[in-house]
């Protein structure tokens, strides 16, 4: 066993497992379940740039809120979803479909001690030695969206594990969102059919949020100083100031940064003054954000990042 592993059975299993039919005996955990309101972002593990973009940008904006990104490890859309939250200093939860001696997809190893290492957790319901197959992703999805109190499907096709995501949401009423898309898009076209079946059209992190508080479940976001480590002294001098690298960016990345700098601003009012497509927005957003010089402030608001040098 890892130092930080351990077996969690009967009442120290997580409480919202229990709304589960036939829920687990036990989980392995590795880390340490964090606390607070949890979202689960799920999708194609082939997604179009937009998508990886949008993905890898709520997590962000969530994690940075205190909400907890769960997700199942998987290359695409999960993996994107993990590292926004890292990036965002957040908490982010793996939960997988193999034994903890069988990391699925093993390429993504370094990315799941990264997970554990910044606070998370890597959990399954299965013993060592089971490796990731066809059965395991169904009850590894009922699990996943169990710990969340809300699901996110960014990208999916007609049939698709997000899909499969999706039922268990509504079977277990969870709050399910859709990432709306365009019909010629095949990635999209599990997302319109979830929307035909009752999911909520999502355009950011504030539907979220919302969402969230309508359950009673409110993050406590996470302190900027959390969200990142420091750069080294070295590294700071020699960053570039703000001033240059807004005028490195694209005019449209400009508008989005003076529209900010305005006031802060919801991606959705983002998209109604500059006229540009939500996914768009979304991936702007996330430049600005890798830049350093825009952050998701308490309400889910896009806004110039105090203390830019």
């Amino acid at each position: 066993m890892r130092p930080s592993e351990s077996v969690l059975r009967g009442a120290d299993l997580p409480p919202r497992l229990a709304d589960l039919p036939d829920p687990p005996q036990f989980l392995r955990l590795w880390g340490d379940m964090p606390r607070g309101p949890g979202v689960a972002i799920v999708g194609t593990r082939a997604p179009t740039p937009d998508g990886a973009a949008f993905a890898f940008s709520l997590a962000a904006e969530l994690a940075s809120a205190g909400v907890v990104v769960f997700s199942g490890g998987a290359k695409g859309i999960d993996s994107q979803a993990h590292r926004g939250a890292l990036d965002a200093g957040g908490a982010t939860v793996v939960v997988a479909p193999s034994g903890l001696d069988e990391p699925y997809p093993r390429e993504n190893a370094e990315l799941f001690e990264r997970v554990v290492g910044r606070g998370g957790a890597y959990v399954t319901s299965f013993p060592s030695g089971t490796k990731a197959a066809s059965p395991n992703f169904f009850a590894r999805n009922a699990q996943l969206v169990a710990l969340a109190h809300a699901v996110v499907v960014v990208e999916a096709g007609f049939q698709s594990g997000a899909r499969n995501a999706a039922k268990q949401a509504r079977r277990l009423r969870r709050q399910l969102f859709a990432v709306p898309g365009g019909p010629y898009n095949a990635k999209a076209v599990g997302c319109i059919l979830e929307l035909k079946l009752g999911a909520r059209p999502l355009m950011g992190a504030k539907d979220v949020l919302d969402a969230l508080a309508s359950l009673n479940q409110h993050p406590v976001p996470v302190p900027l100083c959390e969200r990142r480590p420091q750069l080294p002294r070295e590294d700071r001098v020699t960053k570039p100031r703000s001033s240059d690298r807004a005028a490195a960016l694209e005019p449209d990345a400009r508008r989005l940064l003076e529209l900010v700098a305005e006031s802060p601003r919801h991606a959705d009012q983002l998209c109604d003054r500059t006229g540009l497509a939500p996914s768009r927005v979304q991936q702007l957003v996330l430049e600005l954000r890798m830049a350093g010089l825009v952050e998701c402030d308490l309400t889910g608001r896009i806004a110039i990042l105090d203390g830019r040098s």
